[in-house]
């Protein structure tokens, strides 16, 4: 079942009911009102824009609205829950039922993998990319790996980041939540995959839909951080044995680029000017020689984290 930790919806104006305004930020212009706006980030984000203009509701929110059932996310089974639990804060009723013919603009299509070291997991990732041109990866400070897709267009750009939910749940903005819905170790050794989806184009590419209506968005049975995944990575072959000599050559490239692959096909690149040239087989000593050097225990490593994405 597919999942999510943050979802954006517009709707018609009719699928809520205000019943308290003044929770509400008006926007008056030329003496009327013509948009109420509620925002806030703490416990949990939530956005609601009334946009009487363009007689529509706009509703962001993110899988905290669950609060107890947060490790569950945002899915098919607990969307009323999230509704049910934005209406009980009683200054607006959301129409359920209207709200599941919304469209999905924006999503964050997230999965919970437990039981592979996060490190290990980034590192594995990090050092797998299959076309480093195509695929920019940044390793940031806190330990999260970010992959995206090298190109400027918003509607094509995929990014996906992967990161220890655990710690993320540790720290001193989210202590308070977690304290309160006693969740002090639902994350526990838990790596989490969220891929953005910033247009209503890309959320019907990845999850293979003809329309962005939530209740298909839910419904999908796409498995599209897999998909990404399988897109992205260039799978260790098994090890192949190499010459003393090449073993050598080898090694002295991958030291001189810091074991850093991309920084080694970028090097290629300078050496092979021929535009026909293979990089895949020309980076295939360098991954091997990493695969080795690495000592993955876990020959199906790759294959065992492609079935926990499904």
């Amino acid at each position: 079942m597919i999942t999510f930790d943050k979802l954006k919806l517009v709707a018609n104006i009719e699928a809520i009911d205000i019943l308290d305004e003044d929770r509400f930020q008006m926007q008056i212009e030329s003496g009327r009102k013509v948009a109420l706006k509620f925002f806030q980030e703490v416990p949990f984000l939530l956005m609601i824009k009334v946009d009487y203009l363009e007689q529509e509701v706009v509703v962001e929110f993110c899988g905290k609205v669950l609060g107890k059932d947060y490790p569950k996310l945002i899915s098919a089974d607990t969307i009323r829950t999230c509704f049910d639990n934005i209406n009980d804060m009683g200054f607006c009723n959301i129409d359920v039922e209207a709200m599941m013919d919304a469209d999905v603009v924006k999503a964050d299509v997230t999965k919970d993998v437990r039981g592979i070291e996060t490190e290990r997991l980034t590192k594995y990732l990090g050092s797998h990319i299959s076309n480093y041109k195509l695929y920019v990866t940044r390793n940031i400070r806190n330990g999260n790996l970010v992959i995206e897709k090298n190109v400027i267009s918003r509607k094509t750009k995929k990014r996906m980041t992967i990161y220890d939910k655990a710690k993320e749940m540790d720290k001193a903005k989210n202590r308070s939540f977690v304290e309160v819905y006693q969740l002090e170790h639902a994350f526990d050794n838990t790596s989490r995959f969220e891929l953005n989806l910033n247009s209503k184009e890309q959320v019907r590419d990845a999850l293979h839909l003809t329309d962005n209506r939530l209740k298909n968005v839910l419904t999908s049975t796409a498995s599209p951080i897999r998909e990404f995944v399988e897109k992205v990575i260039e799978p260790a072959s098994s090890p192949v044995p190499l010459s003393d000599k090449k073993s050598y050559l080898t090694k002295l490239v991958l030291k001189d680029c810091d074991y850093d692959l991309e920084k080694v096909e970028a090097k290629m690149r300078e050496l092979y000017q021929n535009k026909g040239t293979n990089f895949k087989k020309v980076m295939e000593p360098y991954r091997t020689m990493m695969y080795q050097m690495a000592n993955d225990e876990n020959e199906n490593f790759y294959t065992n984290l492609l079935e926990r994405l499904t």
